[in-house]
């Protein structure tokens, strides 16, 4: 990760975007599409200025929370945010998380793979962190998506806003779905998404949805499902074993 994203610069431009993003309800849409846990504990990776720890909290209060991120400068706008909130902020990286094992009942993150060099290790990583029978739940933009239809869905959601605005939205999206990856920003398609948690500890117990966010369909829901028996993880192909999550999850 570049020093830049590190810096308090990036820090405060990115808690001016997760304000917009709070009130926008993105972040309560999140929460939403979350496993319907009450209690427990709950680690967003990547978790920035902390914002969508506060929803979550406000949907779950008794949920003890967690927030992981690479930049201080970050996580210490995230303290000043969630300062009255009981809440552990720690900086690090997924990819040799300071937690230990069998730690969160659900892991989720949101739009910070498309960051990670070692996205299996990282993966193997959650693996580890989660209790048996807890889920990690990630939700990334795609690679596979009709440009045109982000486009146009933007025009919609945005037509009572200025032209400045809708500009701004469609050119800020069109060049991280196109151009992204020459900041180090990698989308994958959902085959690639597949193969992928495939290749991990997770083995066959994941599953991927497309689902809509801000009424933009360009986002993919990755729940992977750490097995209560961890010996099953990799056996014969098809849907992990059912877990107080995964049965909860296909009831919604």
């Amino acid at each position: 990760m570049s020093s830049f994203s590190q810096s308090r610069l990036a820090a405060w431009l990115q808690n001016v975007v997760s304000r917009r993003r709070e009130e926008s309800g993105l972040y309560g849409e999140i929460e939403a599409l979350l496993p319907p846990l009450d209690d427990g504990r709950l680690l967003d990776v990547g978790t920035g200025s902390g914002l969508q720890l506060k929803v979550i909290h406000e949907a779950r209060p008794r949920l003890q929370l967690s927030g992981l991120d690479l930049s201080q400068a970050a996580i210490r706008v995230a303290q000043e945010n969630l300062c009255d909130m009981d809440v552990d902020l720690r900086q690090g990286s997924i990819h040799a998380a300071p937690f230990d094992d069998d730690s969160f009942d659900i892991v989720t993150c949101n739009a910070s793979m498309s960051y990670w060099q070692d996205p299996v290790g990282c993966f193997d990583e959650i693996y580890r962190i989660l209790k048996p029978g807890g889920c990690g739940v990630l939700f990334e933009p795609q690679k596979d998506i009709d440009l045109g239809e982000v486009v146009a869905t933007i025009d919609r959601n945005l037509a009572d806003k200025s032209r400045l605005r809708r500009f701004a939205a469609r050119s800020l999206n069109v060049f991280g779905l196109r151009w992204g990856h020459t900041l180090g920003l990698k989308l994958y398609a959902t085959d690639e998404l597949r193969d992928l948690a495939q290749a991990t500890l997770f083995g066959t117990n994941h599953a991927l949805d497309r689902v809509t966010l801000q009424h933009l369909p360009i986002f993919v829901r990755i729940t992977l499902t750490k097995p209560i028996q961890e010996d099953t993880a990799s056996e014969a192909p098809g849907p992990g074993p059912a877990t107080r999550f995964a049965a909860a999850w296909r009831c919604r």
